[in-house]
């Protein structure tokens, strides 16, 4: 189905969510620390990058999803954090992330939000635009 690169520190939950995601039929590799996501990512060219927020070093997932976006910016990512109270601040800061989720989750949420990360691709791309007759974001295609 998918290439899907995991950045995760904690080898366990790395482990545990390549082999959920494999049983789905995607193929996965795992970089448990952000320059070694970066690397795999920027040579592995993914479908899908699922990050940590915090990484044991200078680099968040954030920076790391935004690294390789910035070579392949067709690239989905999502992030994910092991602190409730750090995802806002996740969604915040990763405008680019299609889904940012809190562990411990389900193995239907992190399977929902790779599908729709692929299923985003299929559509055109949009475009967020401030239309000052009715005040609000409209999106728009790209074409």
């Amino acid at each position: 189905m998918a290439r899907i690169l995991i950045v995760e520190d904690d080898p366990f939950f790395a482990e545990v969510l390549a082999c959920t995601l494999r049983l789905e039929g995607h193929d996965t590799t795992v970089a448990n620390n952000a320059d070694e996501g970066v690397r795999i990512g920027l040579v592995a060219r993914p479908e899908v990058v699922i990050a940590d927020w915090l990484l044991r070093s200078a680099m968040n997932g954030g920076e790391v999803c935004r690294r390789i976006r910035a070579a392949w910016p067709r690239i989905k990512t999502i992030i994910i954090t092991g602190h409730q109270e750090l995802v806002s601040e996740a969604g915040r800061c990763c405008s680019h992330a299609g889904a940012v989720i809190a562990k411990p989750f389900h193995k239907e949420e992190i399977l929902d939000a790779v599908q729709a990360a692929l299923m985003h691709e299929a559509l055109p791309p949009l475009v967020k635009i401030f239309d000052p007759n009715c005040q609000e974001r409209i999106l728009q295609p790209v074409c």
